[in-house]
């Protein structure tokens, strides 16, 4: 369950500067989800390390 939760934690922590960065002017649709897209996969990433 604990493992759950920080997944979550990370995902609405990517989406919330995903967001921060929209309202800043930083990024447009296309950028942002190529954005949303690497930040997830390297933590995926990451996280698939810690645990081996």
């Amino acid at each position: 369950m604990k493992g759950n939760v920080s997944k979550e934690q990370y995902v609405l922590s990517v989406i919330q500067k995903a967001y921060d960065k929209g309202q800043q002017g930083d990024m447009n649709t296309d950028k942002m989800i190529d954005w949303l897209k690497q930040e997830l996969q390297t933590g995926y990433a990451l996280n698939q390390r810690k645990a081996l």
